[in-house]
This record gives structure tokens, sequence and C-alpha cells, in this order.
């Protein structure tokens, strides 16, 4: 199954570790990045298909559009069914949380930098397993 993984940060050194621990531990070939929500919500409008997957590590303050921003956004056009957004941020805020877990794309909350740990728990996870034991 053909499934696309975006890296939605303004951080050029979060990119930097979040690509490595991807490919270190074979979570996905090729991570494409955008440095704002508007960047990646642009080039999502323009692959979205409802028979492919999208996984979305994506973090909350960015310049430009934020993480809710993209959230909201992308509401207008894609579905939670085949998209599925992991926020990784460095907040620690609780209403952070709590927004992000109000809503329907996104899957888990997570600390920045995401860890090996962490990937390798993913690829096991309910709710993203399905994409590495096909």
């Amino acid at each position: 199954m053909k499934w696309h993984l975006l890296l939605v940060d303004d951080d050029e050194v979060s990119i930097k570790i979040s690509s490595f621990m991807i490919e270190e531990t074979h979570f996905h070939p090729a991570p494409i990045s955008f440095e704002n929500g508007l960047r990646a919500s642009e080039y999502l409008r323009e692959v979205y298909k409802k028979e492919e997957k999208y996984v979305i590590f994506l973090d909350i303050n960015m310049p430009v559009m934020n993480g809710w921003e993209f959230l909201d956004e992308i509401k207008n056009f894609t579905e939670p069914a085949n998209v599925k957004i992991l926020i990784v941020s460095s907040s620690v805020h609780e209403d952070d949380k709590t927004r992000a877990g109000a809503s329907e794309f996104v899957i888990q909350y997570l600390s920045k930098p995401v860890s090996p740990d962490t990937l390798e728990e993913l690829k096991h996870s309910a709710s993203l397993g399905f994409l590495f034991n096909e």
C-alpha cells in the first residue's frame, strides 16, 4: 500500500532529526517536509486521494499557518479515515493536548524530538500498524 509521510515544522533542526530517525528505523522511505502548514496543505490538496493513506507529523507553533489552522484547513478536503496526524510539539500546555485530542484527525500527541522507540511503537500501534503489516 502506498502511503505518504509529511513532516510539517518550521524548525529545520527538528526536521533533520525526525528525518534521520525515520530513516534509521525504516519507518518510511521518503518523508516530505514543509516549513509551515500552508505549504503542506497546498501540497496535500494537490496529491490527496481517498484510496491512499497520509501520516502527518505536525508542529503546532509555526509562522504563516500554524498547526491548528492546518487542521482546520484540511477538514475541507480530506477525511480522517485516511489522514492520521501526530502532533509533534515542544509545548507542554495542557490546553494544547486537550485541543489536539478533540480533533478527529489527531491520533497522538508527541513531545519533540520523536525517538526511535516511539517510531517503533507506532509501527505496532492500532492506529498505524496496518501500514507496516502488509
